[in-house]
């Protein structure tokens, strides 16, 4: 992979990257390069077809595929800077160096009660390219310890995630139409026409093969712009035998040849979103859209270091997006640049407030009446859905020192069992499937009152869905990944609950864009999501005892917290909720469900009763999926690039 050196960076702070040619569209001045600019005076006042507010994964697929026609002119707005030279940016195996850094928005959840009400720290890549929902694996233990777990792990991956590549069960896609009526979002159509539209599937080498790597033919595209590939640095041992002990512990758990075919239960090496030579760089949606594209088109312009600050309408009683405001920082002068056509939100489900595509729109005067009142921002369109039905997911982790012995390997880590509902409650599976089923009508009531969700009938039929799909379906419950540390000599699990049946919200409280965001997850607010976290941990932790994988693990030398508790259920409890972070997997914020129901969007992305704003990230996606997100985030985007397109044609 060829980069810019970062010498060219450092001649200007004020640069244009890769500038074509000159605009060619009447009325605008013959001096606005395109490329990548941080200078605001070559977007202001000025008039784009398409404004994308977000340079992360999906606003970069849809700006790619929308300047694909030369008559259409797309304007990418991103609060990070163009960091794509930076290591802990193209290279996986830096993987967690980019927290805490510029290259993160370093921002927190509310008060967490059962960590001394600490605040949980909350990933988001700023950078272009955004942080793709952080595919977890801690890479180094110290600085696990120093970010108090956070080297694990949302909308999806992209310049500062782990770059995993799977896909959640068939089961799971299919209950998208249930939510939104459109069937072309189900399994088989959404996989085959816009998943596999994204990926480049490079075939494993002889040696990759030799330690694990497997797939099926025909389950991957091969003509699409991401590479993925299987690490060359895969590791010989011991994700072979975690595999092979993770089978014993859970009972009926398959090796799976290829977790790409829609039935992802089961324990698997998986692939990553890197080239396949031996860089093994990522494979980014700056590099897989953008990279080469903006260096030969000329309607294609990407501002960085600005951050979207609210959406300005039309004059009169019509709601029609006309322009776009923005910041460098708080305090600085305010631009503003129009569309002739329309605004595409790609801020993400939840990141921090100038990137966060609900509170745009909040701040713009779009959501639930009560909470603009409180924040002092005009009414524009009442919209009671927005901010609310957030799901994010809960995660731990297992340390254990390894045996002195090489590995044979440096990684990205790429074993992980998925083991189902049965697998880890046991006996008890049946009797907690009634309980769980019984109370769901009060508890959607609950979640209504409390104003985490929108309709209580509505949300007490999905979460009746989800746990169907759970308990009758057997989508994989827990995302188990074994995680190698060589440097260090520590063996891991990063483990979490993929389908939780809590409920949060992310909203504004004032009406300055500088101001983050109250986030509320609700963590373990379902009594369900606790019980899979406990058995996920307990069990995961046996794994680790059980050969063939037990003879890498050097016995405890003395008693510590980091694998585990030696006591009862309850004392993982304990544990669990003391020692959990965030996955960085939010979305639902702006939900592509049916308006009743308390959706957002509709199926062609626009917002209910917006004419040209849409919604294209990972805050549209309704319900979690047992998966990491990249690969369903980018056949999102492509199907939104379709949708829009589509109405192109029509106008």
């Amino acid at each position: 992979m060829c980069f810019l050196s970062t010498g060219f960076l450092a001649l200007a702070a004020t640069y244009v990257y890769a500038a074509p040619a000159l605009l060619k569209w009447p009325g605008h001045p013959s001096n606005l390069t395109y490329g990548i600019t941080d200078d605001p005076t070559n977007v202001v006042d000025r008039t784009f077809d398409y404004i994308i507010c977000g340079g992360g994964l999906t606003g970069l697929t849809v700006a790619s595929r929308l300047s694909e026609d030369p008559d259409i002119h797309v304007l990418v707005i991103e609060a990070g800077g163009d960091d794509h030279n930076d290591p802990r940016v193209y290279d996986v195996r830096t993987y967690g160096q980019a927290f805490e850094t510029h290259l993160d928005w370093n921002i927190t959840s509310t008060p967490v009660p059962w960590q001394n009400n600490t605040r949980l720290d909350l990933v988001a890549g700023r950078t272009l390219g955004g942080s793709g929902y952080v595919s977890l694996y801690s890479y180094d233990l110290f600085h696990a310890q120093l970010k108090a777990c956070l080297t694990a792990s949302s909308q999806s991956h992209s310049s500062i995630n782990g770059a995993s590549w799977t896909k959640g069960p068939s089961s799971q896609y299919d209950l998208l139409p249930l939510l939104n009526g459109d069937d072309s979002w189900a399994w088989e159509p959404f996989n085959n026409e816009y998943m596999l539209k994204a990926e480049h599937f490079n075939l494993p080498l002889p040696l990759e093969k030799l330690r694990g790597a497997r797939y099926s033919a025909g389950l991957h595209g091969e003509a699409g712009p991401v590479e993925v590939s299987f690490a060359s640095g895969i590791f010989a041992e011991p994700q072979q035998q975690a595999i092979e002990a993770s089978r014993k512990v859970w009972e009926g758990l398959t090796r799976d040849a290829d977790a790409a075919d829609g039935n992802v239960t089961g324990a698997t090496i998986i692939p990553n979103m890197v080239e396949s030579d031996v860089s093994q760089n990522r494979s980014s949606p700056f590099t897989a859209y953008v990279q080469r594209q903006i260096q030969q088109r000329d309607n294609l312009l990407i501002l960085t270091g600005h951050r979207v600050t609210r959406i300005g309408w039309s004059g009169g009683d019509s709601v029609v997006a006309e322009r776009v405001y923005f910041q460098a920082k708080a305090g600085s002068e305010v631009y503003s640049v129009k569309t002739r056509g329309e605004v595409l939100l790609a801020a993400g489900s939840f990141v921090p407030l100038d990137l966060q595509s609900p509170q745009i729109l909040e701040l713009s005067g779009v959501g639930d009446p009560n909470i603009l009142a409180a924040a002092g921002v005009p009414l524009k369109k009442a919209a009671p859905g927005v901010g609310k039905h957030m799901q994010e997911q809960t995660k731990n982790s297992l340390y254990l020192t390894a045996q002195e012995r090489a590995f044979n390997g440096s990684g990205p880590p790429s074993a992980i069992a998925f083991p189902d509902i049965h697998m880890l409650l046991g006996k008890n599976a049946s009797a907690v499937y009634n309980d769980v089923k019984a109370g769901l009508p009060s508890f959607a009531a609950d979640l209504e009152r409390q104003g985490l969700v929108v309709n209580a009938e509505a949300t007490h039929m999905i979460l009746a869905a989800q746990l169907d799909n759970l308990f009758k379906d057997n989508a994989p419950a827990a995302e188990i990944f074994f995680t190698i540390t060589p440097h260090s000599g520590q063996l891991g699990i990063d483990l979490w609950n993929l389908i939780v049946l809590s409920r949060g919200t992310c909203h504004i409280h004032s009406n300055n864009s500088w101001d983050h965001p109250i986030v509320e997850p609700s963590y373990f607010g379902h009594p369900l999501d606790l019980a899979i976290q406990v058995a996920a941990s307990k069990q995961g932790r046996e794994v680790y005892r059980t050969d063939p994988l037990a003879q890498f693990v050097r016995k405890k030398e003395k008693p510590g917290n980091a694998d585990g508790p030696e006591g009862d259920d309850g004392d993982w409890e304990g544990w669990v909720k003391s020692s959990f972070t965030s996955v960085w997997h939010y979305i639902a914020t702006l939900a592509m469900m049916k308006e009743e129901f308390g959706g957002v969007v509709g199926t062609d992305f626009k917002v209910y009763g917006i004419e040209n704003v849409r919604a294209i990230d990972a805050s549209v996606l309704p319900i979690q999926l047992s998966a990491h997100l990249s690969s369903s985030l980018y056949g999102i985007a492509e199907k939104a690039a379709v949708a829009i397109k589509k109405d192109q044609r029509k106008a």
